[in-house]
């Protein structure tokens, strides 16, 4: 297992990989995890930097990483993977329409949930999902969390919710 701090246009990441994949992003708002810090040493590291510095500068618009999402199971995890398959960069969905594309159309509140606890932002594109009637809606936690959600839509060219 590596962690390493990940530059980004809104300050450091803190990112966590493990031999099956990247594991977690801790987004500059969130407690970072406490893990020994160093650079990324593998080639599966290394990838995981590069794609991700080449997501902020706009030259990448998806992710082709190995992620490790073991511990999570159930619908949280139908539909995590579902908005990493089916909402690409510069589009956006509901709770409601995450919801349906996995399955269960009458559970929105499990699709707010699954992405509140979404271990990795930016690679499983929660800041994409929104609040029905074009409402920006939450995202993660810290007092600018709101704004860092309309700043990485706005990187997509979504600029039009309230």
């Amino acid at each position: 297992m590596g962690a390493w701090r990940q530059p980004s246009p809104f300050g450091d990441e803190t990112v966590v990989s493990t031999a099956d994949g990247v594991a977690d992003i801790s987004l500059p708002a969130d407690d970072q995890p406490d893990v020994e810090i160093a650079a990324p040493r593998t080639r599966a590291e290394k990838a995981v930097a590069r794609q991700l510095e080449q997501w902020f500068a706009r030259k990448r618009h998806a992710f082709d990483l190995p992620l490790d999402l073991e511990p999570i199971d159930g619908f949280r995890r139908t539909v995590l993977e579902t908005l990493a398959r089916e909402v690409p960069w510069g589009e956006v969905v509901t709770y409601g329409e995450l919801a349906a594309l996995a399955g269960r159309p009458r559970a929105a509140r499990a699709a707010g949930s699954a992405m509140r606890n979404n271990p990795l932002p930016f690679v499983i594109p929660c800041h994409r999902v929104v609040a029905a009637g074009n409402k920006i809606g939450g995202y993660g936690s810290g007092r600018n969390a709101v704004a860092l959600k309309r700043a990485l839509l706005a990187r997509e060219g979504v600029s039009t919710l309230r």
